[in-house]
C-alpha cells in the first residue's frame, strides 16, 4: 500500500472518529437541555400544588375538605416525596422505597435512609416552605419524576446500543474482510501459477525436443521466445495490481484482437467444439492499459468456455459504439448455461465461484481493472438460465 493511500485511511478514520464524538455529544448536550426542560416544568408543577394547598389553609372563608387537598394535591403524585415538621423531622414520605413506604415510625435505619433521600432530593430540587399565617408549619421535599430519571438515562442507552451495533458490525465486516483476502491471496497465488504454468511448460517442452532433435533449434526458439514474452506479460500485469497503472491511447480493436487470438489457440477440444465470432463496429482510440485489458477479455472469456456445457460452443465478441455519448461498448457473449439469480449478485465478489474447481478471482480481479483502474464499467448485461450469458465493458471514448 502506498504512503498516499495509507495516510488517507487513516485521515478518513480518524475524521469518522472524530465525527462520531461529535455526534455522541450533540445527542447527550439536546437530551439533557431537554431534561432540565421537563424539570423545571415539574418544578413549577410542585409550587403550584403546594399554593393551591397553602391559599386554601389560608383562607378562613373557604370551605374545603383539608384531608382531600392533603391526599390530592399534596400526596398524590408518582414523585419520591417527604414532609417534614419546621425542624426538618420526616412526618410523611412516599415513592422513598417500597420497605419503608408503608412504614409509619423513625426507627433509626428509617431515620437514616430518609435523611440520605432528603439531601439528595434538595440537591436537585429546592424544598418548598408550607406557611399558615405567616407560619411555617413544614417543608416539602421532592426528587426527580420516574420520567425524567428515564430519560436522564436515555442517551446513555442509545450511544450504548449505537456502540454495540458499530462494534458487532465492525467485527462482522471484518471477518469478512480477511476471508476476503484469505480468497484473494489464494487466488492471485494459483492464479500465478496458472498463468505461469502454460509458457513454461511450453519452454519445457520445447527443451525436451531439443535433446533428441537438435535440428529444430530455429523453429524452437523462435517459439521459446513467444513464451518468454508471455513470461515477461505475465510478470507485469501482476505487478501492475495494487498501483495505478499507466493508460495510454490504444487501438480497442487491435487489443481485442490480440486477446482473442492468444485464446483461439488454446481453445479445448474434449467433447466440444467451440467458435469463436468477433464483430468490430467501430473504429476509435481508447486510453487503456493494453496488458490489463488484454487479462480482462481472457479471464471473461475463459468463464464463458467453462459455461459452454453443449458440444457446440459459441461465443461472440463485439465491439460497438454505445447507445451513451463518448463510450464504446464491449460485449462477450456465450449460448452457456447462463446466471441464476444468486449468483448474479454474488458473481463479482472475490472468492465467489459457481466451478467446482475455480478460486472465484477472475471476474473480480477484470472488475477491479475495468472499474477502478480504467474508469469504465463491467457488469451483466444480459442473462438467461440454459441460454447464455452477455457480459458488457463500458470504456469513456478517448
Amino acid at each position: 500500500m502506498s504512503q498516499s493511500i495509507y495516510k488517507r485511511k487513516v485521515n478518513f478514520k480518524g475524521f469518522l472518529f472524530v465525527l462520531g464524538l461529535i455526534i455522541i455529544a450533540v445527542i447527550l448536550v439536546y437530551t439533557q437541555h431537554l431534561v432540565n426542560i421537563l424539570q423545571e416544568k415539574s418544578r413549577e408543577y410542585m409550587r403550584f400544588r403546594v399554593r393551591v394547598f397553602e391559599e386554601n389553609i389560608n383562607n378562613p372563608d373557604t370551605d374545603v375538605n383539608y384531608e382531600f387537598l392533603l391526599t390530592e394535591v399534596i400526596q398524590g403524585t408518582d414523585y419520591p416525596i417527604i414532609y417534614t415538621d419546621p425542624n426538618m423531622v420526616p412526618q410523611f414520605w412516599q415513592n422513598i422505597d417500597p420497605r419503608i413506604d408503608s412504614v409509619h415510625t423513625l426507627s433509626s435505619n428509617i431515620k437514616d435512609r430518609l435523611y440520605a433521600a432528603l439531601t439528595e432530593m434538595d440537591n436537585e430540587n429546592p424544598p418548598i416552605a408550607i406557611t399558615f399565617q405567616g407560619t411555617v408549619l413544614g417543608h416539602y421535599h421532592y426528587g426527580v419524576s420516574p420520567v425524567i430519571q428515564k430519560l436522564r438515562w436515555l442517551p446513555y442507552i442509545e450511544i450504548a446500543a449505537a456502540i454495540l451495533f458499530i462494534l458487532i458490525g465492525y467485527i462482522g465486516f471484518s471477518q469478512i474482510k480477511k476471508s476476503e483476502q484469505r480468497y484473494i491471496w489464494v487466488g492471485m497465488a494459483k492464479e500465478t501459477a496458472h498463468q505461469l504454468g502454460t509458457p513454461i511448460s511450453s519452454i519445457n517442452g520445447w527443451l525436451e525436443i531439443l535433446k533428441d532433435q537438435p535440428d529444430k533449434l530455429k523453429h524452437a526458439t523462435k517459439e521459446m521466445e513467444i513464451d518468454a514474452r508471455r513470461l515477461g506479460k505475465v510478470a507485469s500485469r501482476f505487478s501492475q495490481i495494487g498501483s495505478l497503472p499507466s493508460l495510454k491511447v490504444n487501438d480497442i480493436v487491435r487489443v481485442s484482437k490480440n486477446a482473442v487470438s492468444y485464446i483461439r489457440k488454446r481453445l479445448p477440444h474434449i467433447n466440444k467444439k467451440i467458435i469463436i465470432e468477433e464483430n468490430y463496429d467501430f473504429a476509435g482510440k481508447v486510453k487503456l492499459n493494453e496488458e490489463l485489458f488484454e487479462w480482462v477479455l481472457e479471464n471473461i472469456i475463459k468463464n464463458a468456455i467453462d459455461a459452454i456445457e453443449n458440444k457446440e460452443g459459441r461465443i461472440v465478441v463485439t465491439v460497438k459504439k454505445s447507445e451513451f455519448n463518448h463510450y464504446i461498448n464491449i460485449d462477450i457473449s456465450d449460448n452457456g448455461r447462463g446466471i441464476n439469480a444468486r449468483d448474479r449478485r454474488n458473481i463479482f465478489k472475490p472468492g465467489y465461484s459457481t466451478k467446482k474447481r475455480g478460486w472465484g478471482l477472475g471476474l473480480s480481479l477484470a472488475k477491479r481493472i475495468i472499474e477502478d483502474y480504467h474508469g469504465g464499467k463491467l457488469f451483466i448485461k444480459d442473462t438467461t438460465l440454459m441460454q447464455g450469458t452477455t457480459i458488457r465493458i463500458m470504456l469513456k471514448v478517448d
